[in-house]
């Protein structure tokens, strides 16, 4: 069944849907008064709904029932992720969200390469984070990830919640596998903390700094991982681990 967002969804009354999602059954779908489709909201709600007539290039639809059900990993696990070049992060966003991730922070590191101009950042974060929108409807989630305003690293782990669990991928960690530390610890009861470096990884100044803050280093072994690979590898392992990956 086609699923649409809708930031509030009316219970008692039918409503219309946003013109984007109205062309999109009229036009693609071609659906018809009568069909149900899946409604889900800001609450991590979701719903089974009918449309009830259409009108020019408006559709209208009745909430039937609610259906939520358990779909959100219980692990509050953040994407801290050095911003790689081209539309690589889009990528990275749309495969963690599928994962499970709860939130994602577009970092600025001494290696990365792209600037986003200030006066562009606003409209990049609405575009990342329409990305994460629909990846959370084709994957079924309810909760959309938050996509955070772009900041410095720095500034970031300075700000750090003091319960969080902290981690840093970097290649040049020689003792610490991320497999065998997460099978080794506990998650804490805060938010999980996955640092991922850009094109070129972190600089030693930037691995000492978070190590310095409550980071623990690991590595996910011999070869060197690209970081739209790498991101999405630790997630899986970690979500696995100490998520709900794998059922």
């Amino acid at each position: 069944m086609h699923r649409f967002y809708v930031p509030a969804v009316p219970l008692n009354e039918d409503f219309p849907l946003p013109r984007r999602d109205a062309k999109k059954i009229l036009r693609v779908l071609r659906l018809s008064p009568g069909d149900e489709i899946l409604l889900w909201d800001d609450e991590g709600r979701e719903y089974r709904a009918q449309i009830t007539r259409a009108e020019g290039m408006s559709v209208y639809v009745k909430v039937l029932e609610e259906q939520s059900k358990e779909v959100e990993s219980p692990l509050p696990l953040v994407l801290v992720q050095g911003i790689p070049k081209g539309d690589k992060f889009e990528f990275i966003i749309q495969k963690a969200t599928e994962l499970g991730v709860w939130r994602v922070y577009p970092a600025l590191t001494e290696r990365t390469i792209v600037r986003i101009p200030p006066d562009r950042q606003g409209s990049r974060k609405e575009r990342w984070q329409s990305v994460a929108r629909e990846a959370a409807r084709q994957s079924g989630r309810v909760q959309v990830p938050e996509i955070m305003p772009v900041t410095t690293l720095t500034e970031l782990v300075q700000n750090i919640e003091k319960d969080a669990h902290r981690l840093i991928l970097w290649e040049g960690e020689k003792g610490t596998g991320l497999k065998d530390y997460l099978r080794q610890n506990k998650p804490t009861k805060g938010s999980v903390y996955l640092l991922i470096g850009p094109e070129g990884g972190f600089s030693q100044q930037e691995v000492e700094f978070c190590i310095n803050n409550s980071f623990t280093s690991v590595t996910l072994g011999p070869r060197i991982l690209r970081t739209e690979t790498a991101g999405l590898v630790s997630l899986s392992l970690i979500l696995y681990e100490w998520g709900d990956l794998g059922g």
